[in-house]
């Protein structure tokens, strides 16, 4: 059986996904919604997810959304086909991911994703720069998140979750490189943080940079 999987790759949720299964054995296939024209919304895609957002799956009869819960779900459903440093089956390691996980979604995505907004969405659609007063809130939850993840999760690590590779590290890198479509360099100033993402990326690859280097180059707007 063949996963189908619903991304649009402007979309960072939907970078790690892929970037995720195309470092496992799990079958799938690409199927590729357009956010730009809205194809989420259509009735059909609702049947998917009602969320109506991506990234989604269909797995035989049963589909869902949400990256994280997708994530989750691959892992067990397929495990024989996905290496236990992605999700650990460890209690106590398992609990250490799910705290990066819970982290996440405010933490690092929160941090970047409020910046980004500011410096690249709000000119784009208003041809108008956002205030600096919304800037410099940005701009310091940014750095607090930040702060958060160097101190909380990556500390001395390789890693966030220690010295192998695991969903957190797939979650977080693709969130810095949204910043980076807009000219922005998180790791700027910070040295751990330029390596840890260094080291990531070098063992992602070769499927991190088939993925995101067309993006750099090309721009959000372009396809």
């Amino acid at each position: 059986m063949v996963v189908e999987v619903y991304i649009d790759l402007r979309s960072q949720p939907c970078r790690s996904l892929l970037i995720f299964l195309k470092n496992t054995d799990i079958p799938f296939e690409i199927k590729n919604v357009d956010l730009g024209l809205g194809e989420q919304k259509k009735p059909e895609f609702a049947e998917i997810t009602p969320l109506q957002t991506v990234p989604a799956i269909k797995d035989g009869d049963f589909s869902m959304g949400e990256t994280i819960a997708i994530i989750r779900y691959l892992t067990t459903k397929y495990a024989d086909k996905v290496t236990d440093h992605w999700y650990p089956k460890d209690l106590e390691k398992r609990a250490r991911a799910d705290e990066y996980l819970s982290f996440h979604h405010s933490g690092t995505r929160g941090g970047c994703r409020g910046i980004f907004v500011t410096e690249v969405l709000v000119p784009l659609l208003t041809g108008k720069t956002a205030s600096e007063e919304r800037f410099q809130q940005d701009l310091e939850n940014l750095t607090t998140q930040l702060d958060k993840l160097e101190r909380a999760f990556l500390r001395d690590n390789k890693f966030l979750l220690g010295d192998e590779i695991s969903i957190a590290d797939v979650l977080a890198v693709p969130e810095f490189m949204q910043c980076l479509i807009g000219g922005r360099d998180v790791t700027e100033g910070r040295p751990k943080l330029k390596a840890y993402v260094e080291r990531v990326k070098e063992r992602l690859n070769p499927a991190f940079d088939e993925i995101h280097i067309p993006l750099l180059e090309r721009g959000l707007g372009g396809k």
